[in-house]
């Protein structure tokens, strides 16, 4: 009987006032413990039980929780423990090489409880020269940015601010490319070349590329090329002084190109510098 009441008290805790009654009845000859099937729903789930005893005329008394209750209360405790872990946790940076763990927390211990240190480490294993320290509360992480931020450690100031505070830098934006100016040329010979091309601007002007397109079926000269100038300036230039000058028999002409040099960039380069792309009307 004892064994089976623990049990009950098990599963059922009870108030002081309901064991008391229960442990004062009159021996009993069966403890019967009925369960009503658990109903399931999407909010919450109740169980229903049924303790009864021989002529004890004791009522139900039937347990009750939420699961969204519950579920509201952990999200709760989870995001207090979230900004809490915030508050404090330190990076430390321009440490001394030399620094470690102990030290820092011995260092660090003059303001409160170090919970833990983190040396951010190379490849190698050696120090990064920064840290993450976490305090045992966010009053001692205060207390440790208001005495060591600035200060000296072997030779060095390190700095001290809440982790929260320090993001990871933004990417190197990549170099801008140099603005090319360029020329179309149309009317090449079917023979002609980037390399003819390159010494006809050359006797005068400094292109910074040259090339003739090729047709995509037949990988012969489709009549035109392009050729790029530093400065808008000497494409002007270039253009007055050789639009209809002869090359390989046949005059040239030329305009300003409507590609970019993004667009040149992309182009696929053929043999002696040749591309292929669609011509410019």
């Amino acid at each position: 009987m004892a064994t089976a009441l623990e049990a009950a008290f098990s599963v059922f805790p009870g108030s002081p006032l309901f064991r008391q009654r229960l442990l004062t009845l009159n021996p009993v000859t069966s403890l019967k413990l009925q369960f009503s099937p658990p109903s399931l729903s999407q909010s919450s789930i109740h169980f229903s039980p049924l303790l009864t005893c021989n002529g004890s005329g004791l009522s139900s008394f039937p347990p009750r929780f939420s699961v969204q209750d519950m579920a509201l209360e952990a999200d709760a405790d989870a995001g207090e423990t979230s900004e809490e872990n915030v508050k404090r946790k330190l990076y430390v940076a321009n440490l001394p090489w030399s620094l470690s763990v102990v030290d820092i927390k011995k260092l660090f211990g003059e303001c409160g409880t170090v919970k833990d240190v983190e040396i951010i480490k190379q490849k190698d294993g050696r120090s990064k020269g920064f840290a993450f320290v976490t305090m045992a509360s966010g009053q001692e992480a205060q207390d440790v940015v208001d005495k060591f931020d600035s200060h000296e450690v072997s030779g060095r100031i390190i700095r001290v601010d809440f982790a929260k505070r320090f993001k990871r830098p933004s990417p190197n934006p990549p170099p801008p490319v140099p603005l090319a100016h360029k020329l179309y040329v149309s009317n090449l010979a079917w023979k002609a070349r980037s390399n003819h091309l390159r010494e006809l601007f050359s006797e005068n002007f400094n292109p910074i590329s040259s090339r003739v397109v090729f047709e995509n079926a037949s990988s012969r000269s489709a009549g035109y090329g392009f050729v790029s100038f530093a400065t808008r300036e000497e494409a002007e230039a270039a253009l007055s002084a050789l639009d209809g000058k002869e090359l390989m028999g046949r005059p040239l002409r030329l305009k300003f190109s409507e590609r970019n040099v993004i667009e040149s960039s992309n182009e696929k380069e053929g043999e002696d510098g040749s591309s292929q792309v669609q011509p410019e009307s």
